[in-house]
């Protein structure tokens, strides 16, 4: 791959600015004439919030054309974006009234099938009396084969009003205990409009949308390493939550200001996503721990035993199919430094002092010093623990991992040394 090209090695032009890991560029100019020079169909997943053609004052973009004009507009920068869209890939669009239903037809003609016709539902809007209040966007779903196209429903699943309000006990019974795929209109917690007040809300951008509903999207519609493409950058929500997600994006942005504005937040990453996920995750972990162990054993047992941690593992996954091993672990680790479990745990007898403790803490410092981790980092990743194994079964040869592990999160907890000479 050519250092200036950077995702495609033959583009005409290369990106205004870029990131690595996953890779991300953002691209300055017409979205028209930069999608005319990507490769065809390397794109797996295309979501665009174009301008509304609302008389809008944006930096460089004139906001004001003929009905004619616009609509023309519209229908080449859709067709460039089927054209680099992959077969099995999705086009996501967020359009007004004024315009979806043109928009709908023109996909149709060209051969795209619709998935879902969704609405984007908020609750401010602009104040009128001339007659209702606009409290919606569309957000239309197409791909260019139904059968082909990425899904993954398991990815997004909310709780089931039937669950949740009703009680309904058939829930209980299906593949996703109290869980659904979300319904075509979208509300709820973090879906609305970003307003001034919002930690999302990133000056001097409009129409900005907010980085649930973004996961939603690329979450639903593509896979850790797929290419993310946004036609109209703006405030940077595509390429900053698909860098949360571990896709690697694309985006092209009219303006070089606003450009220059949204790779700054892209750099700094996601606000909602990751403080979102995190709370669910802690979530799921106490539910799961004292659904399955209720309080026979310790949070520290349930992450450094290999048994108790699997079935740990697997309860969780059937319920958030993909959470790493490290995040559930870390989760739980967090619920015990909260206190919020401790009142249903049993007291554990300590430790006291065995030879082999020597060894679990010299095998404590010599892997964080070479792993660059803390212990808790440590216990929570199967690599890094495998790492902390064979260095403590070199000192303490035959000493079993559990006793070993165990032992070194005694002397965290304790948060004193345990070497002393041995009485022997």
């Amino acid at each position: 791959m050519s250092p200036k090209k950077g995702l495609f090695a033959d583009t005409k032009s290369a990106p205004r600015f870029r990131l690595d890991e996953p890779q991300t560029e953002v691209y300055v100019g017409d979205c028209r004439e930069v999608l005319a020079g990507l490769p065809e169909e390397s794109i797996d997943l295309v979501f665009a919030d174009p301008p509304f053609n609302w008389n809008v004052k944006y930096a460089d973009w004139k906001d004001d054309m003929r009905r004619e004009d616009y609509l023309d507009f519209t229908y080449q920068w859709l067709d460039a974006c089927i054209r680099v869209l992959a077969p099995h890939g999705a086009l996501w669009v967020n359009i007004p009234d004024d315009w979806a239903a043109e928009i709908v037809v023109h996909l149709k003609s060209r051969g795209l099938h619709m998935v879902n016709w969704c609405i984007w539902h908020f609750r401010f809007g602009q104040c009128r009396d001339s007659n209702f209040i606009v409290s919606k966007a569309h957000v239309l779903y197409f791909a260019k084969d139904r059968k082909r196209r990425i899904w993954n429903p398991d990815a997004i699943l909310v709780p089931s009003d039937r669950a949740s309000l009703y009680n309904d006990k058939r829930t209980r019974k299906t593949r996703r205990p109290g869980l659904r795929v979300p319904l075509d209109v979208w509300y709820g917690p973090y879906l609305g409009r970003i307003q001034g007040t919002n930690k999302e809300r990133r000056p001097g951008h409009r129409n900005q949308i907010p980085e649930t509903y973004m996961s939603r999207v690329i979450s639903a519609c593509s896979n850790e390493g797929d290419l993310v493409l946004d036609p109209f950058l703006g405030s940077g929500t595509t390429c900053t939550v698909a860098r949360a997600l571990n896709r690697r994006s694309v985006g092209i942005e009219f303006s070089e200001p606003t450009a220059e504005s949204a790779f700054e937040r892209i750099k700094n990453g996601a606000i909602r996503i990751d403080a979102e996920f995190r709370r669910e995750l802690r979530q799921l972990a106490t539910e799961v721990f004292l659904e399955i162990y209720r309080g026979e054993y310790s949070e520290d047992d349930v992450v450094i035993c290999d048994e108790l941690n699997r079935r740990y593992i697997e309860a969780c996954r059937n319920r958030m199919p993909g959470a790493s091993e490290e995040d559930l672990n870390l989760a739980l680790f967090a619920e015990r430094k909260s206190g919020r479990l401790r009142h249903k745990l049993k007291p554990r007898r300590p430790i006291k002092h065995a030879r082999y403790i020597e060894a679990s803490e010299a095998a404590k410092e010599e892997a964080k010093r070479k792993l660059g981790k803390t212990l808790d980092q440590i216990m929570c990743n199967p690599t890094y623990k495998a790492v902390f194994d064979e260095i403590a079964q070199k000192q303490a040869p035959g000493e079993r991992r559990y006793r070993l592990r165990k032992a070194a999160l005694s002397i965290r907890k304790r948060g004193k040394s345990h070497s002393r000479p041995s009485k022997d």
